[in-house]
């Protein structure tokens, strides 16, 4: 319909394609991170690499530290999850009128 009244193409995507696509790609993004967080630990385990997921899998020293880790990944965890969900509030167009 923009293209209809005149409006440019580099306009319509950047006034009304790009603020509508933000959030989904935020979240598709926000998913693949926090899977890549997960097959972190595996990826430590088999080849053998030193790292914060091999404290989880390999017996540590204290329980404590074994909670901590997990702790860190679920922090990242949210994290994404959070930024994914405000870039969504932030740019979804019916919410705020620019």
């Amino acid at each position: 319909m923009a293209l209809l009244k005149g409006a440019s193409p580099i306009r319509v995507v950047l006034r009304h394609v790009l603020p509508n696509t933000i959030g989904p790609i935020a979240n598709a993004a926000a998913l693949s991170l926090s899977y890549l967080f997960g097959g972190v630990v595996i990826v430590e385990t088999i080849f053998n690499y030193p790292g914060l997921a091999s404290l989880i899998v390999v017996p540590s020293p204290t329980a404590t530290c074994r909670q901590g880790c997990v702790m860190v990944f679920c922090a990242a965890y949210l994290a994404l999850v959070l930024i994914a969900d405000l870039d969504q509030i932030i740019f979804n167009p019916r919410l705020c009128q620019r």
